[in-house]
Protein backbone atom coordinates (compact mmCIF):
# COMPACT_ATOMS: atom_id res chain seq x y z
CA UNK A 1 0.00 0.00 0.00
CA UNK A 2 1.23 3.50 -0.85
CA UNK A 3 2.77 5.26 2.16
CA UNK A 4 1.47 8.83 2.47
CA UNK A 5 2.76 11.67 4.57
CA UNK A 6 0.35 13.44 6.88
CA UNK A 7 0.02 16.33 4.43
CA UNK A 8 -0.48 14.00 1.48
CA UNK A 9 -3.24 12.23 3.37
CA UNK A 10 -4.89 15.56 4.17
CA UNK A 11 -4.68 16.57 0.50
CA UNK A 12 -6.06 13.24 -0.70
CA UNK A 13 -8.94 13.32 1.80
CA UNK A 14 -9.81 16.87 0.75
CA UNK A 15 -9.64 15.89 -2.92
CA UNK A 16 -12.03 12.98 -2.37
CA UNK A 17 -14.56 15.28 -0.72
CA UNK A 18 -14.22 17.99 -3.38
CA UNK A 19 -14.39 15.53 -6.30
CA UNK A 20 -17.40 13.81 -4.71
CA UNK A 21 -19.28 17.10 -4.31
CA UNK A 22 -18.29 18.93 -7.48
CA UNK A 23 -16.75 16.44 -9.89
CA UNK A 24 -13.26 16.57 -11.35
CA UNK A 25 -13.93 19.36 -13.84
CA UNK A 26 -15.51 21.79 -11.38
CA UNK A 27 -13.02 21.18 -8.57
CA UNK A 28 -10.17 23.66 -8.31
CA UNK A 29 -6.74 23.14 -6.81
CA UNK A 30 -7.39 26.26 -4.71
CA UNK A 31 -10.45 24.63 -3.16
CA UNK A 32 -8.44 21.51 -2.34
CA UNK A 33 -5.71 23.64 -0.71
CA UNK A 34 -8.29 25.38 1.47
CA UNK A 35 -10.03 22.14 2.45
CA UNK A 36 -6.73 20.41 3.21
CA UNK A 37 -5.27 23.37 5.07
CA UNK A 38 -2.08 23.40 3.00
CA UNK A 39 -0.34 25.94 0.78
CA UNK A 40 -0.36 25.77 -3.01
CA UNK A 41 3.37 25.10 -2.89
CA UNK A 42 2.81 22.03 -0.72
CA UNK A 43 -0.01 20.79 -2.94
CA UNK A 44 1.94 21.14 -6.19
CA UNK A 45 5.01 19.59 -4.58
CA UNK A 46 3.10 16.33 -4.15
CA UNK A 47 0.63 16.56 -7.05
CA UNK A 48 1.68 18.60 -10.06
CA UNK A 49 -1.78 18.62 -11.65
CA UNK A 50 -5.40 17.99 -10.77
CA UNK A 51 -5.28 14.91 -12.98
CA UNK A 52 -2.33 13.55 -10.97
CA UNK A 53 -4.35 14.07 -7.82
CA UNK A 54 -7.31 12.25 -9.38
CA UNK A 55 -4.99 9.37 -10.28
CA UNK A 56 -3.96 9.22 -6.62
CA UNK A 57 -7.64 8.87 -5.70
CA UNK A 58 -7.93 6.01 -8.21
CA UNK A 59 -4.87 4.32 -6.70
CA UNK A 60 -6.51 4.61 -3.28
CA UNK A 61 -9.58 2.78 -4.61
CA UNK A 62 -7.50 0.07 -6.27
CA UNK A 63 -5.57 -0.49 -3.04
CA UNK A 64 -8.85 -1.06 -1.21
CA UNK A 65 -9.78 -3.76 -3.72
CA UNK A 66 -6.44 -5.58 -3.71
CA UNK A 67 -6.91 -7.59 -0.46
CA UNK A 68 -9.82 -9.44 -2.09
CA UNK A 69 -7.68 -10.31 -5.12
CA UNK A 70 -5.16 -12.12 -2.90
CA UNK A 71 -7.71 -14.65 -1.58
CA UNK A 72 -6.74 -18.00 -3.07
CA UNK A 73 -8.96 -20.94 -3.88
CA UNK A 74 -7.90 -24.08 -1.99
CA UNK A 75 -8.48 -27.38 -3.84
CA UNK A 76 -9.94 -30.24 -1.81
CA UNK A 77 -11.42 -27.87 0.78
CA UNK A 78 -15.14 -27.23 1.29
CA UNK A 79 -16.29 -25.03 -1.60
CA UNK A 80 -19.19 -23.35 0.21
CA UNK A 81 -17.02 -22.39 3.17
CA UNK A 82 -14.50 -20.81 0.80
CA UNK A 83 -17.24 -19.03 -1.11
CA UNK A 84 -18.64 -17.63 2.14
CA UNK A 85 -15.21 -16.31 3.12
CA UNK A 86 -14.86 -14.64 -0.28
CA UNK A 87 -18.35 -13.15 -0.01
CA UNK A 88 -17.78 -11.83 3.53
CA UNK A 89 -14.54 -10.17 2.42
CA UNK A 90 -16.22 -8.63 -0.61
CA UNK A 91 -19.27 -7.21 1.17
CA UNK A 92 -17.12 -5.69 3.93
CA UNK A 93 -15.51 -3.65 1.14
CA UNK A 94 -18.61 -3.01 -0.98
CA UNK A 95 -20.57 -1.69 2.00
CA UNK A 96 -17.75 0.58 3.18
CA UNK A 97 -18.74 4.26 2.99
CA UNK A 98 -15.32 5.44 1.82
CA UNK A 99 -15.19 2.79 -0.89
CA UNK A 100 -18.63 3.83 -2.13
CA UNK A 101 -17.61 7.48 -2.18
CA UNK A 102 -14.43 6.74 -4.15
CA UNK A 103 -16.38 4.53 -6.55
CA UNK A 104 -18.90 7.31 -7.26
CA UNK A 105 -16.06 9.64 -8.26
CA UNK A 106 -14.58 7.08 -10.64
CA UNK A 107 -18.00 6.20 -12.15
CA UNK A 108 -18.84 9.86 -12.76
CA UNK A 109 -15.54 10.43 -14.54
CA UNK A 110 -15.99 7.24 -16.58
CA UNK A 111 -19.41 8.44 -17.76
CA UNK A 112 -18.09 11.89 -18.63
CA UNK A 113 -16.08 10.73 -21.64
CA UNK A 114 -15.02 7.52 -23.35
CA UNK A 115 -11.31 8.37 -23.25
CA UNK A 116 -11.44 8.69 -19.47
CA UNK A 117 -13.44 5.47 -19.21
CA UNK A 118 -10.88 3.61 -21.32
CA UNK A 119 -8.02 4.97 -19.22
CA UNK A 120 -9.71 3.95 -15.96
CA UNK A 121 -10.62 0.52 -17.35
CA UNK A 122 -6.95 -0.09 -18.06
CA UNK A 123 -6.08 0.81 -14.47
CA UNK A 124 -8.69 -1.56 -13.04
CA UNK A 125 -8.21 -4.42 -15.52
CA UNK A 126 -5.53 -6.12 -13.43
CA UNK A 127 -7.78 -6.12 -10.35
CA UNK A 128 -10.69 -7.52 -12.33
CA UNK A 129 -8.51 -10.30 -13.73
CA UNK A 130 -7.27 -11.20 -10.24
CA UNK A 131 -10.82 -11.28 -8.87
CA UNK A 132 -11.80 -13.75 -11.59
CA UNK A 133 -8.81 -16.00 -10.89
CA UNK A 134 -10.53 -17.56 -7.84
CA UNK A 135 -13.35 -18.83 -10.05
CA UNK A 136 -10.94 -20.09 -12.71
CA UNK A 137 -9.16 -22.14 -10.06
CA UNK A 138 -12.51 -23.38 -8.70
CA UNK A 139 -13.50 -24.41 -12.22
CA UNK A 140 -10.28 -26.37 -12.71
CA UNK A 141 -11.02 -28.15 -9.43
CA UNK A 142 -14.46 -29.14 -10.78
CA UNK A 143 -16.41 -27.01 -8.27
CA UNK A 144 -18.45 -24.98 -10.76
CA UNK A 145 -20.17 -27.89 -12.45
CA UNK A 146 -21.29 -26.99 -15.97
CA UNK A 147 -20.87 -23.24 -15.45
CA UNK A 148 -17.92 -21.37 -16.93
CA UNK A 149 -15.61 -19.40 -14.65
CA UNK A 150 -16.38 -16.01 -16.32
CA UNK A 151 -20.15 -16.54 -15.94
CA UNK A 152 -19.84 -17.73 -12.33
CA UNK A 153 -17.63 -14.76 -11.41
CA UNK A 154 -19.98 -12.25 -13.08
CA UNK A 155 -23.03 -13.82 -11.41
CA UNK A 156 -21.39 -13.89 -7.98
CA UNK A 157 -20.02 -10.32 -8.00
CA UNK A 158 -23.23 -9.00 -9.57
CA UNK A 159 -25.40 -10.55 -6.87
CA UNK A 160 -23.28 -9.14 -4.06
CA UNK A 161 -23.18 -5.66 -5.58
CA UNK A 162 -26.94 -5.57 -6.10
CA UNK A 163 -27.80 -5.02 -2.43
CA UNK A 164 -24.49 -4.06 -0.86
CA UNK A 165 -23.26 -1.48 -3.36
CA UNK A 166 -25.48 -0.25 -6.17
CA UNK A 167 -28.41 0.84 -4.02
CA UNK A 168 -26.04 2.81 -1.81
CA UNK A 169 -23.82 4.19 -4.57
CA UNK A 170 -26.51 5.11 -7.11
CA UNK A 171 -29.74 5.44 -5.14
CA UNK A 172 -28.15 6.73 -1.90
CA UNK A 173 -29.98 4.11 0.12
CA UNK A 174 -28.98 3.38 3.71
CA UNK A 175 -26.62 0.40 4.06
CA UNK A 176 -28.00 -2.94 5.18
CA UNK A 177 -27.88 -3.72 8.88
CA UNK A 178 -25.27 -6.24 9.97
CA UNK A 179 -28.01 -8.83 10.53
CA UNK A 180 -29.59 -8.28 7.11
CA UNK A 181 -26.18 -8.30 5.45
CA UNK A 182 -25.26 -11.60 7.08
CA UNK A 183 -28.58 -13.13 6.01
CA UNK A 184 -28.13 -11.87 2.45
CA UNK A 185 -24.63 -13.33 2.15
CA UNK A 186 -25.84 -16.66 3.54
CA UNK A 187 -28.71 -16.84 1.03
CA UNK A 188 -26.50 -15.72 -1.86
CA UNK A 189 -23.96 -18.46 -1.15
CA UNK A 190 -26.67 -21.09 -0.68
CA UNK A 191 -28.37 -20.10 -3.94
CA UNK A 192 -25.06 -20.08 -5.81
CA UNK A 193 -24.01 -23.52 -4.53
CA UNK A 194 -27.53 -24.91 -4.93
CA UNK A 195 -27.64 -23.77 -8.54
CA UNK A 196 -24.37 -25.53 -9.30
CA UNK A 197 -25.60 -28.78 -7.71
CA UNK A 198 -28.91 -28.61 -9.57
CA UNK A 199 -27.28 -27.93 -12.94
CA UNK A 200 -24.81 -30.76 -12.35
CA UNK A 201 -27.61 -33.21 -11.53
CA UNK A 202 -29.56 -32.18 -14.64
CA UNK A 203 -26.56 -32.79 -16.87
CA UNK A 204 -26.03 -36.36 -15.64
Amino acid sequence: MTELTEKQQAILSAAVEEFAQRGLQATTMEAICTAAGVSKRTLYKHYATKEALFDAVVVSLIERIQPITTIQFIPNYDFEIQLRHLADSAVSLLADEDYIKLSRIVMIESMRCQAQADRLNRKFSQCEAAMSLWFEEASRAGCLGTFSAPFAAAFFWGALKRLTFWDQAIRWQAPLTETDLDAFVTQACQLFCGGIKYATQQSI
